[in-house]
């Protein structure tokens, strides 16, 4: 039975390690957002160059800019060959003019933001308006989805691993009523006699968050390497897998903590329920 609950215990602490590191992730990817807000302005192809320039003039005298550049028709060519890659032979031949000029900036204040796009949005000479915002804003609805099912999907096992831990406590009790009684009998205080099996119950969750640990750890080490591989030609770097090494102390902290209530409450219920000797 200590098998078995240390099994259940290892099993509920890997599920919940799993939501873990997907909210700390995600966590995190939406603070690097936030930190270098940008925003892409597309200019509608058809417009003139002396249309483009007013456009341009009247952005930059918006105070609040700390950068400012302009994707000229040439460069928005260069780059759709850049993400075609090997099949970039397809636009050869293809004049720029039916790709629109753009602006990148950025703001002093990221929080401006929202207002700022809505400021530019009335302007027709602009088609489209692209920010990290709009994408934060999914990412953390995501995340909250997340972070509820998480809980309620890792709280199911975990509630079973106590109730595992508390069978096994309650049958080394039951073995050892003799025991008990002549504890009781000398003069042993329920202390003395519940102490044993709550340190049975913690050593039972230790062993589970320790092999859970090393499961979640290493499973995550070449998740993570896999992953940024691919991450990093798709999204140019904007997101990523936190290291490992930021990512598992504190995954270990509650891995330890969960696991030695687990142990803990399971062994005090059971002791609670049948320890009448």
């Amino acid at each position: 039975m200590f098998l078995a609950s240390c099994a259940i215990v290892t099993a509920a602490l890997i599920i919940l390690g799993i939501f873990l590191l997907l909210i700390i992730n995600i966590d995190e990817n939406i603070k690097a957002l936030d930190e270098k807000p940008q925003i892409q302005i597309y200019c509608r192809f058809d417009l003139a160059d002396w249309e483009v320039g007013e456009l341009e003039s009247l952005i930059l005298s918006e105070p609040g800019i700390k950068e400012f550049r302009r994707i000229s028709k040439d460069e928005a060519l260069e780059r759709a060959k850049e993400l075609l890659g090997e099949d970039s032979d397809i636009l050869e031949g293809v004049e720029p003019d039916f790709l629109p000029v753009s602006f990148i900036l950025k703001l002093e204040e990221p929080e401006q933001t929202g207002g700022f796009v809505a400021w530019l949005e009335e302007f027709p000479e602009i088609d489209k308006i692209s920010y990290p915002k709009r994408m934060i804003d999914l990412i953390t609805r995501v995340s909250n989805w997340a972070k509820a099912f998480g809980a309620v999907l890792a709280g199911i096992p975990i509630l079973f691993a106590v109730f595992i831990v508390s069978n096994t406590i309650r049958i080394a009790v039951s073995e050892r009523r003799n025991e008990i009684s002549i504890m009781r009998y000398i003069g042993a205080t329920e202390r003395i006699i519940r102490w044993p099996f709550i340190v049975e119950g913690v050593i039972t969750g230790i062993v589970g968050a320790a092999i859970a640990f090393l499961a979640t750890g290493f499973g995550y080490k070449y998740v993570e390497g896999a992953v940024n591989a691919e991450m990093a030609a798709l999204t140019d770097n904007l997101f990523k897998l936190v290291a490992v090494g930021y990512a598992t102390p504190q995954l270990m902290l509650i891995y330890v903590l969960i696991g030695v209530g687990v142990g803990a409450i399971g062994s005090a219920r059971s002791i609670r329920k049948y320890l009448k000797v």
